[in-house]
């Protein structure tokens, strides 16, 4: 690895320890491999400009305080900073692409183009994301999303008899069973008339939500006993979650923005060794082990199917072997093995 690499620079999109979303996960692992982060939080705070997580990794509390006569590496994945690139000594810039800019994202697409102009490597989450990408830029990296396999592996490892926070999430799922868990953002692109179908059908399954509500849940699922909306929790609460699941969903709606999404929960969930029932996602389909529910019945009928067969101890291991193979260090490794070879091809050039 080249140590001699700047720094990489993220300006403020969310706090770092907020939500891991794919910006953290793939920074910090960036920084477990010896390059050098600078992560600016969207909360300042001047009295603490810096907080140091690890010999490589920074959080920013105050953006003032950044050195701005060095070099950065800029990590760009908010649109509207393509503006402020100029005001940095930029040699390498790394475009990263999660989402669709269309539908709820529609508003960062008159900045979509001109974000992949400004980059030196584009990375995409999804295939469809690359596929739209790849005839605008020379240098297009599919890098997918990904879990932190050993945090999530720790709720199936038996070893472990107690999980921190397990006793929060025994009380907040109750003693029913069977679970049938999510988590992430409880967001627009849910298919709440799946879920209400579900409910109803299996009164005796507890349907159990884990995250951040950010839209409108219709009323009458709010008032359904059998359907739990828990509310954002910590991301290290997660793992004590996924001890109370019997098995894990992914309900979102089929439309532009969730056939380019590539679900981080998927591979979180398959290193929980959890069983998997997803309606029809692109991204989910290519993937083994994971369970497809095309019509509202398939998906019941998958979801009780799992209950039944996809709880042994070999099926666990076969899902976690999948998520192990997709882990953040194994992306982050390959985007490290990228920036290197971009940067040195770039400062040979300069000489």
């Amino acid at each position: 690895m080249n140590l001699s690499l700047p720094p990489i620079l993220y300006l403020p999109c969310f706090d770092f320890h907020n939500h891991r979303q794919r910006p953290q996960q793939l920074l910090y692992h960036l920084s477990q491999l010896g390059l050098d982060v600078i992560y600016c939080n969207v909360t300042q705070e001047k009295r603490e400009p810096f907080l140091r997580l690890n010999d490589h990794f920074i959080i920013c509390q105050d953006i003032d305080a950044l050195d701005w006569d060095r070099e950065y590496i800029m990590w760009l994945t908010h649109g509207p900073y393509v503006e402020l690139l100029s005001r940095f000594q930029l040699p390498l810039v790394v475009g990263d692409i999660a989402d669709a800019s269309t539908e709820e994202f529609a508003a960062f697409a008159e900045w979509h183009d001109s974000k992949i102009a400004a980059a030196d490597m584009v990375l995409c989450a999804s295939e469809m994301i690359y596929q739209d990408t790849k005839g605008k830029h020379p240098y297009v990296r599919l890098i997918r999303n990904a879990a932190d396999y050993d945090h999530f592996a720790a709720a199936c490892n038996p070893e472990i008899e107690y999980l921190p926070h397990e006793t929060t999430a025994k009380s907040l799922c109750g003693n029913t069973a069977p679970v049938i868990g999510f988590w992430g953002a409880v967001a627009s692109w849910l298919d709440y008339d799946l879920i209400a179908y579900l409910a109803k059908q299996r009164p005796n399954y507890l349907f159990a939500f884990v995250g951040q509500i950010t839209t409108s849940i219709p009323h009458p699922l709010l008032q359904t006993s059998n359907v739990l909306w828990i509310g954002n929790r910590d991301y290290s609460e997660l793992p004590a979650f996924a001890r109370q699941f019997d098995a894990a969903v992914i309900p979102f709606q089929i439309r532009e923005v969730t056939r380019a999404a590539n679900p981080v929960k998927l591979y979180e969930y398959l290193a929980a060794g959890l069983p998997v029932i997803s309606t029809d996602l692109p991204e989910v389909r290519c993937y083994p082990h994971v369970r497809i529910g095309r019509t509202k019945e398939e998906f019941l009928q998958q979801i009780d199917e799992a209950l039944m067969n996809d709880r042994t101890t070999e099926k666990i291991v076969k899902r976690q072997s999948v998520a192990k193979k997709e882990s953040w260090r194994v992306r982050a490794e390959q985007i490290a093995r990228e920036i290197s070879f971009l940067y040195g091809k770039k400062r040979g050039n300069r000489r």
